[in-house]
């Protein structure tokens, strides 16, 4: 089976891809947006390394479920390097996985932030896409993580390329 990680800043179309692969591929997503977001507890760690792995490991756990059923599996998130070798590892141990590709999904900020807007009201994150893109691009990534510029790729196009990407050694 194959898995496709996608990190990216927010508004820059990871849920959108990720929806589009997995409906491409027969499979499934993991919109890790849903995970942080249902976390009532006021005291636990938000936007820490300890966040980013504790729902990288609930990925990890969603994930083995949906490849239990022959599903290939899309996960989208804002992902450092350190979030995507928890996943990178925790699949690359999984008999059914066959394929892993990581994607950077990016575009000018400019279009990131016209995409930004594009969105619900409430699900806009305005002065946070140009935040997240300084935090991205400060990360030093690991080779294997695939950098792509959609900004003049359509979603199919976009498709196509992640088609076309080398997967990550198993």
């Amino acid at each position: 089976m194959e898995v496709l990680i996608i990190t990216g800043a927010c508004g820059v179309g990871k849920s959108t891809i990720a929806r589009a692969w997995a409906k491409r591929k027969n499979g499934a997503i993991i919109d890790c947006d849903y995970l942080t977001e249902w976390i009532y507890k006021a005291d636990f760690p938000r936007w820490t390394a300890e966040e980013e792995k504790f729902v990288a490991e609930i990925a990890l756990l969603l994930g083995q479920q949906y490849l239990k059923y022959d599903m290939p599996l899309a996960i989208e998130n804002v992902w450092s390097p350190g979030g995507i070798q928890i996943l990178e590892e925790g699949f690359q141990k999984l008999a059914q996985v066959r394929t892993i590709k990581v994607v950077w999904l990016r575009c000018a900020l400019e279009e990131n932030q016209r995409r930004d807007q594009l969105r619900k009201v409430e699900n806009r994150m305005n002065e946070r896409v140009a935040i997240v893109n300084q935090e991205l691009q400060a990360y030093v990534w690991p080779d294997y993580v695939h950098c792509l510029n959609s900004d003049q790729l359509s979603v199919s196009q976009t498709l196509d390329v992640i088609e076309g990407l080398p997967a990550i050694k198993i």
